[in-house]
């Protein structure tokens, strides 16, 4: 279970609620098991919002890049490095299709 230790102190208190219930209720569990691995690396949750990429998911931004080592059936990598957007994400195979962003 996620708590507020994950999230960066940038968020609002009314943020904090609201993108913790995400990540422990919403959010797709291959990718649950990758936050939960990044923030043990010293990563922190900075925004999640729902409906993008498609209606129904869930998309989390990370504070720090990650690399590809959690690709797998479930959840594919892709890197982006476009300044404009992320340096590299994951998504599900599964649709809704949920995303994680760093």
């Amino acid at each position: 279970m996620f708590t507020e230790a994950c999230l960066t102190t940038s968020l609002r208190p009314g943020s904090r609620r609201a993108i913790l219930a995400l990540l422990n209720e919403r959010l797709h569990p291959a990718l649950q098991a990758i936050v939960a691995a990044e923030i043990a690396s010293g990563s922190c949750v900075c925004d999640a919002g729902t409906d993008w990429p498609d209606t129904g998911s869930v998309h989390v931004t990370l504070d720090k890049h990650f690399d590809n080592r959690h690709a797998s059936a479930k959840v594919v990598f892709s890197p982006c490095d476009d300044p404009h957007y992320w340096h590299a994400d994951y998504s599900t195979v599964d649709k809704p299709r949920h995303l994680l962003i760093c």
